[in-house]
């Protein structure tokens, strides 16, 4: 599916229901991805206000911003992107943050950059912990794969039950609102992209 083509969809998804976090974050991820910054900081800062742990949109915010030429914005916005990120162990999103930062030559915060060193393999993943990609919490791990496949095995090794709890109904949304239908290999294609996308499972 072409840039466009989910840009159109995911405006329709905002549109149709304000609060759908999903829409304003990944109209504002394809916003990102196609290099028209300044329209992919209005629907982030609302995901943002929607779900103000989202650290994906924190980040993405921040390099709208830097995209669009408000530097010392995009520092604000992934400064504390980072913070929110390093509260919740959601690691990799912290890390990109700090990097971002540095190659802004931007002040790193010192609890920050700590906390964003390389890792041993002591690490969750290296012990065998379970850590949810989406809202960073150590508990609640699904009891199986909720279906078969590799994207079923990757939701039982990356998230928690709460979030996948919280995944069905926006799924519902996703296709009713956009009418797609799973019974094309195109229908369950997007709905697919989609729930990685909600997941934050695109990294993992």
């Amino acid at each position: 599916m072409d840039i466009e083509t989910r840009i159109q969809q995911f405006t329709q998804m905002a549109q149709a229901d304000p609060n759908n976090e999903l829409g304003h974050f990944s109209l504002g991820k394809c916003y990102v991805e196609a290099g028209r910054f300044a329209d992919a900081i209005a629907p982030l800062t609302r995901a943002i206000e929607l779900n103000g742990d989202l650290s994906k949109a924190h980040q993405l915010l921040g390099a709208a911003y830097h995209g669009a030429g408000q530097r010392d914005r995009a520092i604000e916005v992934v400064t504390h992107g980072a913070t929110v990120a390093d509260r919740q162990g959601d690691r990799m999103p912290r890390d990109a943050m700090v990097r971002m930062l540095r190659d802004w030559n931007a002040p790193v915060p010192e609890s920050l950059a700590t906390s964003a060193a390389p890792q041993s393999d002591s690490s969750d993943a290296a012990s065998g912990g379970f850590q949810c990609r989406r809202c960073g919490q150590p508990r609640g791990r699904l009891e199986k794969p909720p279906f078969k496949g590799a994207l079923g095995e990757k939701i039982f090794t990356h998230i928690c039950s709460t979030c996948w709890r919280e995944w069905i109904p926006m799924g519902t949304k996703v296709i009713n609102e956009l009418g797609l239908v799973l019974s094309s290999q195109t229908g369950q294609e997007a709905y697919d992209q989609y729930m990685v996308e909600f997941l934050q499972l695109e990294e993992a």
